[in-house]
């Protein structure tokens, strides 16, 4: 509910939202059925706002959401790499064209190169 200002009214979301959350805590078993009629009763009954945490301070918050740490991204100079898999293929192509092998090399950097460019897209 944030910051509470004295003798704020509250309004029917404010009341909804504690019956909620102590409808929560009844299904989990942490209020008997005489507590939880007590405390919605009085949750319904509320006319300011700084009334209604009381009702919930005895039982546990929502669990904090679990966070993945983020991956540090390993920055490569994109112009430099670039550049040397342009001289890598230009030298396989021109060995291909000399000695008249095929150029398995550049077609093997090449397919590693797009394979990574499309897998790195995805995260």
């Amino acid at each position: 509910m944030g910051e509470l200002q004295p003798r704020m009214r509250a309004g029917d979301k404010d009341r909804q939202r504690v019956v909620e959350q102590l409808g929560k805590h009844f299904g989990e078993g942490r209020l008997t059925v005489g507590e939880f009629d007590e405390r919605i009763v009085r949750a319904h009954a509320s006319v300011y706002l700084d009334e209604l945490p009381a009702l919930t301070a005895d039982l546990p918050g929502d669990p904090q959401p679990h966070r993945r740490p983020t991956r540090s991204q390993m920055r490569v100079p994109s112009g430099m790499f670039v550049l040397l898999i342009a001289m890598l293929l230009a030298w396989s192509m021109v060995a291909a064209v000399i000695y008249g092998a095929p150029p398995f090399f550049a077609l093997l950097l090449l397919f590693l190169f797009l394979r990574h460019r499309r897998w790195s897209r995805r995260w």
